[in-house]
């Protein structure tokens, strides 16, 4: 079982976190957080938020301060806190490593929702892969929001061949242990030649490798995340340190596929997304995926998926990943079944449920 510290976790309202002066938006969603207190247990089996007198409060596990996880989960939590006040419901964000621990988390009701990649949810849900043996029946989706994207760094005087293959005997800074990223960099690094042992990984925070990068001590950064990322905006702005975004060749793509990550999909970073990238980079992503349990009250459910649905324009204020998300795309790149209050929703809006969908 993944290493679980939820509960005990550095929430907003006990740790914040300094964040630099480009993440203005960052601050005040940190600010607003600050008067959310944080659930004293899982919301499973409340009563609906239209009864009178009730107040549910749920935790939201999101990922590490740097990546997209993060500010878009604390973005979540302050927008249904504010929206959904009137129905007694407050949401508190919390760090995690990511996808594999939220999943976890989850699964001991440590958390009432996550923001988590599809394959992970995928897998944990029909019991394959790195959860064989142990399905997590219990999961459903609320949505599929933007997709996440892998982006790989490396010193721009180790480019050979502009592909993952450069990675071969260098440093690279990856994920944390329980974290999506670290389980994705994995299968990536077994698609070149000598695989995994070719690569020295060192596992550590988006914030830390980017430091490590700053510094020196390693020669490449991987992390993944919606497009634009804004650590690797800021890295690519930086005079001291001359970077570049490696491509992920076909080859690697179908092998990624038999390796298991189904709903692996290519992806291609533009041109100019970031300061100096000349070329677009071919690379690789799949669908994240706001995930809860199939215990969660489905009138709390719903008012949650009512209130994300009309409040898109200030999440794209949060992260630029957000613009794509809409509730006529919020099905696509997840098979799991959805909850029933989500469920509801987008029949009111008259949006076909897929087979997977439905329980």
């Amino acid at each position: 079982m993944a290493r679980i510290h939820l509960r005990a976790l550095r929430t907003v309202e006990e740790e914040p976190i300094s964040l630099s002066s480009k993440c203005a938006v960052c601050l005040l969603l940190i600010s607003a957080a600050l008067a959310v207190p944080l659930s004293s247990g899982p919301a499973h089996g409340s009563a609906p938020p239209d009864k009178q007198g009730a107040r549910i409060s749920l935790l939201i596990a999101t990922g590490m301060p740097g990546g997209t996880y993060y500010r878009v989960g604390l973005g979540m939590a302050s927008l249904w806190t504010t929206n959904l006040k009137s129905k007694g419901i407050r949401v508190s964000a919390a760090i995690s490593e990511g996808s594999r621990e939220n999943i976890e988390a989850i699964r001991i009701a440590d958390a009432d929702l996550i923001l988590a990649e599809n394959l992970f949810c995928s897998t944990a849900y029909h019991g394959t892969g790195g959860y064989k043996g142990r399905p997590l029946e219990e999961l459903r989706a609320i949505a599929s929001l933007w997709q996440d994207t892998v982006h790989i760094l490396i010193r721009k005087d180790l480019v050979k061949t502009g592909t993952i293959k450069d990675l071969q005997g260098v440093i690279l800074a990856t994920g944390l242990p329980e974290s999506g990223n670290r389980f994705t960099t994995e299968l990536l690094l077994k698609t070149i030649p000598g695989g995994i042992k070719s690569v020295r990984m060192r596992s550590m925070s988006s914030l830390a490798g980017a430091e490590a990068v700053r510094k020196g001590t390693v020669q490449a950064f991987d992390l993944t995340g919606g497009i634009p990322v804004p650590l690797v905006t800021g890295l690519f702005s930086e005079s001291s340190v001359a970077l570049e975004l490696l491509d992920i060749p076909d080859s690697s793509l179908e092998m990624l596929k038999r390796e298991g990550w189904k709903d692996v999909s290519r992806v291609v970073i533009p041109a100019e997304t970031y300061p100096g990238q000349a070329k677009p980079v071919r690379t690789v992503g799949s669908a994240n995926v706001l995930a809860t349990t199939a215990s969660l009250n489905p009138e709390v459910v719903y008012e949650l998926t009512r209130a994300l649905f009309e409040s898109l324009e200030y999440l794209a204020t949060v992260h630029p990943a957000c613009r794509n998300i809409s509730a006529e795309k919020a099905l696509m790149g997840m098979d799991i079944p959805l909850h029933r209050g989500a469920e509801r929703y987008y029949r009111e809006r008259n949006i076909e449920i897929p087979p997977h969908g439905l329980q």
